[in-house]
């Protein structure tokens, strides 16, 4: 290895053990307006909402949302129950968490670092 310009500080035992890939996964299923607009309908309930109601409060067709829905399941952010050839979807806990997280980090002022 070459000469460094500058020393480096030792990692926080916290921060080295994030797992990338499980935050890529939440920032992009998070990324998207009506992944959002669906995920943030589903933490206003406590049961599960099927499918066609949830289509009622987004511009987009069914196939959209089971499409959004997928990927917010992957994500780990919804679970799906299947009752006869309905499926129902309900926000988890990290779900609620992360979201309520977002919300105070956007509401709090920022800080300047030294």
């Amino acid at each position: 290895m070459g000469a460094q310009c500058c020393p480096m500080d030792t990692p926080d035992a916290t921060t080295a053990t994030v797992p990338v890939s499980r935050i890529v996964s939440l920032a992009r299923a998070l990324a998207d307006e009506t992944r959002l607009a669906l995920l943030t309908l589903l933490t206003c309930y406590q049961q599960p909402l099927c499918v066609c109601h949830l289509v009622e409060h987004v511009p987009v067709g069914q196939p959209t949302v089971s499409h959004h829905l997928r990927i917010l399941r992957e994500a780990g952010l919804v679970t799906v129950e299947r009752r006869g050839t309905w499926a129902y979807y309900a926000a988890t806990p990290l779900a609620r968490q992360v979201l309520d997280d977002l919300g105070r980090l956007l509401t709090e002022p920022a800080t300047a670092s030294a």
